[in-house]
């Protein structure tokens, strides 16, 4: 009976660990991606000679960007 109440403890410590961890880890994931995406749009508008206009949080979750030439 102790052994099972040990072991139940044990999984609810854990998931209260993996779970923040999934969370950090998903918003690290797009906001990689997200930076990734914007710079491949500048790099665009840079060989077009057009001028970047571009807004980002410091996640880059809420972005915007347009080139104007």
């Amino acid at each position: 009976m102790k052994n099972k109440m040990g072991s139940r403890c044990i999984k609810k410590v854990t998931l209260l660990l993996l779970l923040p961890l999934g969370f950090f880890f998903m918003i690290g994931v797009g906001s990689y991606f997200n930076h990734q995406v914007i710079d491949t749009a500048v790099e665009g508008c840079e060989k077009l000679e057009g001028e970047v206009n571009l807004e980002k949080d410091i996640l880059a979750i809420n972005w915007s960007f347009s080139c104007e030439r």
